[in-house]
């Protein structure tokens, strides 16, 4: 079935305040200009992360006034963040943006009843050909990487070892749980900036990749262990969890950062530090906790806040950190969806086709033709 010649595509100004990046930088929008597509970009959206209007109009594309005001006559419409309403949408319209599809079902339902197209980012298949579009890993690189840096930064403490006239400064002890993206990008950062570090992952599979960063690995024996298809860790039992957080415990007293990284797409953090284990630490220690806006990996742990507990160590919330570095944030972003745009880019129709024989449209398009066609929504 076809729908309209698809390839005029509006890049969304983000209307969250706190959000600092753009779906798409100039240097991307060229190329794709160069393989036919046309771009509208709404005045101002890349200004937060260095990306002038004057250089998206020197890429090839017309700025305008408003996300409305652009929604008119494009036929793909970019947004980073879900947006707050369907309205000005034409039918049929492809809209890429992040959706947190498990806990919006209203919204779902409305892309649907608009005859919207609409692509959850993050539902975008974890497979090697879809690497490049998955903007899952790309900005959870980039957040692993900030939750070390603000961690030292807060601490009372330097993180290399210093042999001064005045004494030895021994190196700070960080410990980083969960060893996906972004504990692999915390790991390699706080290595560079010469901390000893310790890492766990309830899959023993990422020994090797924590070893190769020089780090170590801590062995916690929690018994069958393994991970899903999509390379997630399974979720532990009780008698698991309660083995898993004793060991941590142990490392955590004697840490001076501790990173929490398990986020579960579309479910709640399993709790890793409870409040009897933050008791425990040293006064002076930071704990990041990077899952905070799915519950939390950290008991007590806020959004966008720091809290500091009886004893002296601080919580930081460390979610959505990928915003404090927003030009990379949105190189990557913007390299993230043009590979999507062009991997369905027909050269000889000149024009985005909506393949649902492909695997990867298959895994993240959720609406159309006025339903929810995606298995896990309907």
């Amino acid at each position: 079935e076809r729908t309209a010649c698809m390839k005029k595509v509006l890049i969304c100004k983000e209307s969250d305040a706190l959000e600092t990046r753009v779906a798409m930088v100039p240097a991307d929008i060229k190329k794709l200009i160069g393989m036919g597509f046309s771009f509208k970009v709404v005045s101002g959206a890349g200004l937060k992360s260095g990306f002038l209007d004057e250089a998206y109009k020197e890429a090839g594309a017309e700025i305008v006034a408003s996300n409305e005001a652009g929604y008119t006559d494009s036929e793909i419409v970019v947004r980073i963040l879900k947006p707050e309403s369907t309205e000005g949408l034409k039918k049929d319209t492809l809209h890429l943006s992040y959706l947190d599809p498990f806990n919006e079902k209203e919204l779902l339902n409305k892309f649907a009843s608009d005859g919207i197209q609409a692509v959850s980012l993050e539902m975008i298949p974890r497979t090697t050909l879809a690497q490049k579009m998955d903007v899952q890993s790309s900005q959870a690189s980039l957040a692993g990487y900030v939750a070390v840096l603000n961690a030292a930064a807060k601490l009372p403490k330097i993180f290399p070892m210093m042999m001064t006239p005045a004494g030895t400064i021994s190196p700070a002890k960080v410990f980083i749980i969960g060893v996906g993206v972004a504990g692999l990008q915390a790991i390699a950062t706080a290595k560079r900036l010469g901390a000893r570090v310790d890492a766990f992952d309830t899959r023993p599979v990422v020994e090797e990749q924590v070893r190769s960063l020089g780090a170590n690995f801590v062995k916690i024996d929690l018994g069958e262990m393994g991970q899903t298809e999509q390379g997630y860790a399974k979720e532990l039992t009780a008698e698991q969890i309660a083995k898993q957080q004793e060991a941590q415990a142990k490392v955590c007293e004697k840490a001076n950062v501790v990173i929490t990284t398990a986020k579960v797409f579309g479910r709640k953090a399993p709790v890793l530090i409870k409040k009897d284990v933050l008791d425990r630490m040293q006064p002076g220690a930071i704990v990041v906790d990077m899952a905070v806006s799915t519950g939390g990996n950290v008991e007590g742990s806020k959004l966008f806040e720091n809290v500091v507990t009886k004893n002296g160590v601080t919580i930081m919330s460390g979610d959505m950190l990928e915003r404090q570095v927003a030009f990379d944030a949105s190189l990557m972003l913007s390299g993230n969806i043009s590979a999507f745009l062009t991997h369905f880019h027909d050269k000889e129709k000149n024009e985005l086709v909506v393949n649902l024989e492909d695997e990867i449209m298959k895994g993240c398009l959720l609406t159309q033709n006025g339903k929810i066609i995606h298995e896990r929504f309907i």
